[in-house]
């Protein structure tokens, strides 16, 4: 396997960093969909923290992400796409870091301006920003909230797109985002 990318095929740090982040963000998903519907308990509060500290870790990658593709060439486009699935495509792309930033950075803020540290899995705290619950806590919770039902929207399209590629214009695009020899 080769790690770096190339101008016809992502690489599998890249690889890496695609179903990774994936699937932590589908744990995200899964701890807060558990945790709200809890009544408050030690174990509410534990999956806050993890819910937390993910969060974190995913608005850190995703720092690592965006830095590793602009070290690395990115795979040219389909010849066999149409011109608009070039601009659809990026757009998409671009929209979704957009959200892999702004998604974490609304929790953290909700979770500080609401009165609350974050724990970094004990290697550093955050402290709260100011007393709890207030007005600023709300917006970025209603913020949250949003880009979170924005992000399954986007992420659909970009499943769609995927889908699109390997069935309907049967190029390459979908099988260079998965490991092979």
């Amino acid at each position: 396997m080769r790690w770096r990318n190339t101008t016809s095929e992502w690489g599998g740090v890249t690889q890496l960093f695609h179903w990774g982040m994936l699937f932590l963000i589908i744990g995200q998903y899964t701890l807060a969909y558990t945790m709200v519907d809890l009544p408050p308990s030690d174990k509410k509060w534990e999956l806050f923290a993890w819910h937390e500290q993910m969060g974190v870790t995913l608005f850190l990658l995703a720092f690592i992400r965006l830095w590793w593709r602009e070290k690395n060439p990115i795979p040219k486009d389909s010849p066999k796409a149409p011109r608009w699935d070039a601009i659809v495509s990026k757009a998409n792309i671009w929209i979704l870091y957009i959200l892999l930033f702004a998604f974490p950075l609304t929790g953290f803020l909700m979770t500080v301006l609401g009165g609350h540290p974050v724990n970094y899995f004990g290697l550093f705290t955050i402290p709260a920003f100011m007393q709890g619950p207030n007005v600023y806590a709300k917006t970025f919770l209603t913020a949250h909230i949003w880009i979170s039902f924005i992000l399954y929207v986007v992420v659909g399209f970009h499943i769609l797109g995927a889908l699109y590629h390997q069935f309907i214009v049967k190029d390459n695009i979908f099988t260079r985002m998965l490991p092979h020899p």
